[in-house]
């Protein structure tokens, strides 16, 4: 270990049931959807390789396939045929001499895409909150016979070379069901009072450790709050954990939030919320856990944040899943020195928006990861060229960067004077501020691998007449379309704003009025400006003719933002129309009714106006540049405007393909 190791406890060994950690770093459990159909699919063992490439002490699978119901997208376990895919996967791991752990969990109930599920089990016959999905409560002859099932396949996967499991019992799973006394009303031994409810986890967690024996690690990821008032609280996980370990003893235990309920959201937090929030109550729950070691876990996205948790002697391991997709390299460049090089996750929960939709993991600031290019180095170019890119966005900055590291001599040419584009404007609000990662990331390899930078400059057609280029990208973005809702004649008025040109001017003092949001682009960075307008007026109101708001976010982030509403007091009225009169600019008044008719109402006292709405792209230039007779490509919004992910991704492949 260097002497100046900045992050002494983060790298320091660590035994655990009877293995040796090279240091404290774990990927926690990520579902990927880089299966295939009940095999190890090439992504998913690539995706493992590389994260044990990367340095992580040890790497636990996504849930794999128990063989209770048939998920074609888990890796199966239940069957010894399964054993050589098993096997070639901890291979792979070990190889770099980090631990496999496997994930054992069912989803009990659980449902996240619409539509009722089928064959769900629970320890009640008691209706899933979100889904409304009904299941089969477990007979107590069953409960027994998965104990048995349970060890033996943990006992596979020791065979496999696998290092131990870990038992998920938190976000609404079955093992989490029987935990709580919402979700788990049996009068048998295995519910009541908090020793029968923890009475099958202790159970399965005792017939592995028997059944696989000294050097296999058994962990326990249990709720620490899961956000229901009468479930799981914090009291209530001392109770659960004091009661479980009075039956067992696992190596580690980890501690999550949230549900399967309107507090899904906890269990991934994002970027509005604080950093590490799941710390301090870790390190009150690893109080009651009597010597076994405690994994936090929770938003830790740089190795300060970890060390810094490590201080406390009681935490022992830190868990990182979304770090890690980002930049599987993220242990390597902590030990040596080089965080500034972390290619930062920005918490934006992308990634579990994909796999939610059964798309394979992608992540925002991580294009290389859905373009299978991790384990790949970038071809350099056959021959060097001059390379264009108009405009600095994060699709701009991706594809200067990528193809300047393939040898082309890279000139970026922007009117605005910063970096970043749309994403600089959204990280200027508290709620989405992590954004700026990308940006930042992009531009210091950019500048690392020579990369000219023009900015404040407005390129015009008499300028791109005269370039002296081979190639042209062009990111020039996208400007918000004026509402057709809206008059033509007070486009350019000046009094009624697009919520991209108000974010860079956003009020900073207290106001009387209304603010009024007209809805059309339900996006996290709409809503991240409603927050902020809330602290500036006396009341706001989002006004949409959707059924819902933040609908083109994931799940998790859309309920992260109605609570967020919620809270600020923003008021949401959907599936409502403009009527616009002269009322609106000689009252400051402005009636709305229903799409399909009835309720009307209108808001009073309007101190702001301002939309949302779906962009269009910029091409100014377009004409004048595919007359100079150059290769133009087009990428991120000014192809077709979508999200981060869309544009780092185009970014990427142009780059490293020009």
């Amino acid at each position: 270990m260097p002497v100046d190791q900045p992050y002494p406890r983060l790298f320091s060994p660590l035994q655990l049931g009877g293995l040796r950690l090279k240091n404290r770093v774990v990927h926690v459990s990520i579902s990927t959807r880089l299966g295939a159909h009940g095999r190890l699919g090439d992504d998913y063992l690539r995706y493992c390789r590389v994260r044990a490439q990367g340095g992580a002490a040890a790497l636990i699978t996504e849930p794999l396939g128990l063989g209770t119901w048939q998920n074609p997208m888990r890796l199966p376990i239940y069957r010894d045929e399964h054993l050589p895919d098993l096997e070639r996967l901890a291979q792979a791991v070990r190889s770099h001499d980090c631990h496999l752990i496997g994930q054992l969990q069912d989803p009990g109930r659980g449902r996240h895409v619409p539509g009722r599920g089928q064959h769900t089990l629970a320890p009640s016959a008691l209706p899933d909150d979100l889904s409304g999905t009904m299941p089969r409560a477990l007979r107590t002859q069953e409960l027994v016979e998965w104990v048995g099932m349970l060890a033996q396949q943990a006992e596979r996967l020791k065979r496999a070379g696998f290092s131990g499991v870990e038992l998920s019992a938190c976000h609404g799973h079955l093992f989490h069901l029987f935990l709580s006394p919402r979700a788990n009303r049996r009068e048998d031994e295995y519910g009541g009072d908090a020793r029968g409810r923890t009475r099958w986890l202790a159970q399965i967690s005792q017939a592995i450790a028997e059944a696989c024996g000294p050097g296999f690690i058994v962990g326990i990821k249990l709720p620490a709050d899961d956000g229901l008032s009468d479930s799981i609280g914090p009291a209530q996980a001392g109770e659960l954990l004091q009661a479980l370990l009075l039956q067992c003893r696992p190596h580690y235990l980890a501690f999550a939030q949230g549900a399967h309920a309107h507090s899904l959201h906890m269990h991934l937090p994002d970027s509005a919320g604080p950093r590490m929030p799941y710390a301090a109550l870790t390190s009150t729950l690893a109080r009651y856990s009597g010597g076994v070691a405690v994994m936090t876990l929770g938003r830790i996205t740089d190795p300060a944040e970890a060390e810094a948790l490590l201080q406390d002697p009681a935490i022992s391991l830190v868990g990182l899943g979304r770090p890690l997709i980002t930049d599987a390299q993220w242990p390597r460049k902590a030990n040596a020195g080089q965080a500034a090089r972390i290619r930062y996750c920005v918490s934006c929960n992308t990634c579990w928006k994909t796999i939610v939709q059964d798309r394979p993991i992608a992540c925002d600031n991580n294009p290389q990861l859905a373009a299978g290019y991790e384990d790949r180095t970038l071809t350099p170019a056959a021959r060097a060229k001059r390379v264009l890119v108009i405009g600095a966005g994060i699709a701009g900055l991706e594809a200067a960067w990528v193809a300047a590291s393939r040898g082309h001599a890279v000139r970026v040419v922007s009117a605005s004077p910063l970096v970043g584009g749309k994403a600089r404007r959204a990280a200027s609000l508290p709620a989405l501020d992590a954004l700026s990662s990308i940006y930042d990331y992009q531009y210091e390899r950019a500048l690392e691998f020579g990369v000219d930078f023009e900015l404040s400059r407005q390129l015009t057609a008499t300028d791109v007449s005269a370039l002296d280029v081979d190639e042209i990208i062009l990111a020039s973005g996208a400007t918000p379309h004026w509402p057709l809702e809206f008059p033509a004649h007070l486009q350019d008025s000046g009094w009624i704003s697009d919520l991209p040109t108000l974010a860079e001017n956003l009020p900073r003092h207290r106001q009387r009025g209304t603010a009024l949001v007209w809805d059309l682009d339900p996006v996290a960075a709409t809503y991240a400006i409603a927050q902020h307008l809330a602290d500036c007026f006396e009341r706001v109101v989002i006004l949409t003719p959707r059924e819902q708001i933040a609908g083109d976010c994931s799940l998790v982030m859309r309920q992260s933002v109605m609570q967020r509403m919620h809270r600020a007091g923003v008021r949401v009225v959907t599936l409502s129309r403009l009527r616009w009169d002269e009322s609106i600019e000689t009252k400051g008044c402005l009636p709305y009714d229903s799409i399909y008719g009835g309720a009307a109402g209108e808001i009073g006292d309007l101190a702001l106006l301002t939309y949302a709405t779906p962009r269009q792209p910029r091409l100014e230039l377009l004409q004048a540049l595919e007359a100079t007779g150059r290769p133009v490509h087009r990428i991120g919004d000014c192809q077709s405007p979508a999200d981060a992910l869309s544009a780092t991704a185009q970014g990427f492949s142009i780059g490293a393909t020009i």
